[in-house]
């Protein structure tokens, strides 16, 4: 490009100005401080004044070139991703939002006031000392504080803010090899590309609200318990103070697959943060198996119809509620939970596998069933029985009913006692089948019939008396009429 193109804009001073004075005290003296860290500064201070704050460093070799004080997006930082500076602009921000400034770096002063800016050399061997004037409020100044005392100095650097040094948080865990976005700078354009990197997860200080950080520096207060410090550049909005939603998803999502075996418990796993992972991030199987096991109950599966839900918990299973869950969560946990109908049709074939033919003591409680179902329901049914191992879910899985052909099935390999249907707990597995043919919910119909019949039948067998007892027994309660 030919020197004449190259003078193609200028920068209007007091637009530019207006744009710097737009952004936070805190926000702005952040700028001073990123390159204190970056050019490793062993000692930074920062004093706030209500009418002049001071910035001063002890790096070596201050600033190279007086140029880089006061020409916009010129800057001489390698295009290095874990340097923290973009595009030559923050210490000019910094300077811009203030009434009167003065830089002093090694070998050179540079000043800045109503009559305009004047350079001149001195005696400083090194560092940068930064001087800025204007009338501070009471607010600015404190927020400013907060902000600063939220840096996580690099190591090897002591920062001090109004006297008192900040100290760095706890560390709880590092994370390397983080595959993430990042900013490079490629012929003084920014341009994203992604990066290998280390997250250092913290445990705030005391008071402090959680951070995304860059390198030390906050940008953005989240929702997870921990300060996240990313060790290279994350991509930034206009103001650099928050970072696009999908790079927080990737970040929460590789803390969430880092920590869920050995530092996350079930609340910890219940929080939105990893709702939002689960919801919105493309997960392995193995992960999702992982938080499954950790958050729901054994034999969990996904809501699905009402019946479906009813039925299934009647077989033993945990149904995880799909109303509280987003459809992103549901759409997830389906690659590795069953839906309530999916679960209901694989149980429900194996109770259908294998018919048994029953022997004397089945036939006699058969014929009990079908009388009770008669007397105290008004219904005529048939009864079914079959082979299948008990499994864990609970004494109801060895019962079924059929609505639409108004049978009952039976596991012969149970627990039921066929020898004495008015064991109780037997009793109550029957009058519960019996209440199904009126409803295959678990509603409150259902519990209205269920104790109805449970009414009924205590009457029948007080009027009755032992001899009821004893004939129901022997399948023969007709029998007990006749005599």
């Amino acid at each position: 490009m030919s020197d004449a193109a190259k003078r193609w804009f200028e920068v209007a001073d007091d637009g530019w100005r207006r744009l710097s004075a737009s952004r936070p005290l805190g926000r702005l003296m952040l700028e001073a401080l990123q390159n204190a860290f970056d050019e490793r500064a062993g000692q930074v201070t920062v004093e706030l004044g209500d009418e002049q704050v001071v910035v001063e460093d002890d790096a070596e070799g201050g600033i190279g070139d007086e140029r880089l004080v006061y020409t916009i997006f010129l800057s001489d930082k390698p295009d290095d991703p874990t340097r923290r500076g973009r595009m030559g602009r923050g210490l000019k921000e910094l300077l811009a939002g203030m009434d009167r400034a003065t830089v002093e770096t090694v070998g050179t002063t540079v000043e800045f006031s109503e009559e305009g800016r004047r350079s001149r050399e001195n005696e400083r061997a090194r560092g940068t000392r930064l001087v800025l004037g204007r009338r501070f409020a009471d607010e600015e100044l404190v927020e400013a504080k907060r902000m600063l005392r939220l840096c996580i100095p690099p190591k090897g650097t002591t920062l001090k803010v109004a006297s008192r040094q900040v100290r760095r948080p706890r560390s709880v865990l590092t994370l390397s090899s983080c595959h993430l976005e990042t900013v490079i700078i490629a012929d003084g354009v920014e341009r994203a590309a992604m990066g290998n990197t280390t997250l250092s997860i913290y445990t705030p200080r005391r008071g402090e609200q959680a951070h995304l950080f860059e390198m030390g520096l906050p940008v953005e207060a989240w929702n997870l318990p921990w300060h996240v410090d990313v060790a290279q550049r994350v991509p930034l909005g206009e103001g650099r103070d928050a970072v696009p939603d999908r790079y927080k998803l990737a970040v929460k999502a590789a803390l969430l697959e880092a920590m869920i075996h050995s530092y996350l418990d079930r609340n910890d796993l219940r929080s939105d943060w990893v709702h939002e992972v689960i919801a919105g991030w493309p997960l392995t199987p193995a992960l999702l198996d992982a938080y499954v096991s950790r958050v729901f109950p054994r034999g969990s599966v996904l809501g699905g119809t009402r019946r479906a839900n009813d039925r299934a918990r009647q077989l033993g299973a945990h149904i995880v509620d799909a109303s509280v869950i987003s459809h992103g969560a549901y759409m997830s946990l389906s690659r590795v939970l069953e839906t309530s109908d999916d679960y209901v049709r694989r149980r429900s074939s194996e109770f259908g596998g294998e018919d048994v033919e029953p022997d004397e003591t089945q036939r006699r409680f058969a014929d009990a069933v079908r009388w009770l179902a008669r007397a105290v329901a008004g219904r005529v049914v048939k009864v079914r029985f079959f082979a299948r191992d008990p499994g864990d879910a609970g004494l109801l899985e060895d019962a079924v009913t059929d609505v639409d052909k108004r049978e009952i099935s039976f596991n012969v390999r149970g627990p039921l006692r066929f020898e004495d249907i008015l064991d109780a707990q037997t009793l109550g597995v029957v009058l519960h089948e019996i209440a199904h043919l009126e409803t295959a919910e678990h509603d409150h119909r259902f519990i209205d019939r269920l104790q109805h019949l449970a009414g009924k039948t205590a009457r029948l067998l007080g009027e009755g008396g032992p001899e009821l007892a004893e004939a129901l027994r022997q399948g023969d309660p007709d029998g007990h009429r006749a005599h």
